[in-house]
């Protein structure tokens, strides 16, 4: 390799190798600690939940439910963070959109009651692509969308060939947010680690689809989850 051009490349593409190996191993760390902390966050969460059913103090309840709910939000970071380093090679199968829709709705119908929050599906729809990717994917932003929402709020998932549309009537994104709100750790929420949006996309990237916001207000956002259709 004797071209002064050849070895430049060579040289650049030995840097990147190197810059990046540090963010590969920090991955794979993350991944195995996620998993460690799994486990443990569940027997946490059996144990409260008998406890729970045996309390009888209003008081010492309130306790057990605010357990319930850190363990639950735990949960879900370790989930965003499994997701986010995981490098499981995707699925490419016939997709059936509603089955992503409903079981989702399914899914994330208790955190939206308890949020005072409507959660609904209509329409149908096929694509190609990962079901538990796409699942993840459309969880996280329809999670997102709840979370944004007020209480008396909707949220609605409108399904058709290759798309989904997560519309909710929420307060918006922030416009400093907009630009990097799919950006790992960028968030404009108190708590978490804004991550759920990052992941969501990732998931839709890796079966070779999008994720995008096409509309955002003071009154609500809308977000468009894309497939390929072969």
């Amino acid at each position: 390799m004797s071209d002064p051009a050849q070895l430049r490349d060579h040289d650049a593409l030995t840097a990147e190798v190197e810059r990046l190996r540090p963010l590969a191993e920090m991955g794979r760390m993350a991944a195995t600690v996620a998993h460690e902390i799994r486990n443990p966050l569940a027997g946490i969460s059996a144990n409260a939940e008998l406890l729970r059913e045996a309390v009888t103090d209003d008081g010492d309840a309130e306790s057990v439910d605010i357990i319930l709910a850190e363990v639950e939000r735990l949960g879900h970071l370790v989930t965003d963070l499994l997701y986010y380093s995981r490098e499981r090679e995707p699925e490419r199968k016939p997709l059936d959109l509603s089955w992503v829709a409903r079981t989702t709705c399914e899914l994330s119908q208790s955190d939206a009651e308890k949020a005072g929050v409507t959660l609904s599906w209509k329409g149908s729809g096929r694509a190609m692509g990962d079901g538990e990717l796409s699942r993840q994917a459309l969880l996280n932003v329809v999670r997102n969308a709840v979370q944004a929402c007020r209480e008396g709020g909707s949220v609605t998932i409108t399904v058709s060939q290759g798309a989904m549309h997560v519309a909710d009537t929420g307060s918006g994104v922030p416009e400093i947010l907009r630009e990097r709100m799919f950006e790992p750790f960028i968030t404009g929420k108190t708590r978490g680690l804004g991550l759920g949006a990052t992941v969501a996309r990732r998931c839709q990237r890796r079966q070779l689809g999008e994720l995008a916001l096409v509309a955002t207000s003071g009154a609500g956002s809308e977000f468009q989850l894309t497939w390929p259709m072969d």
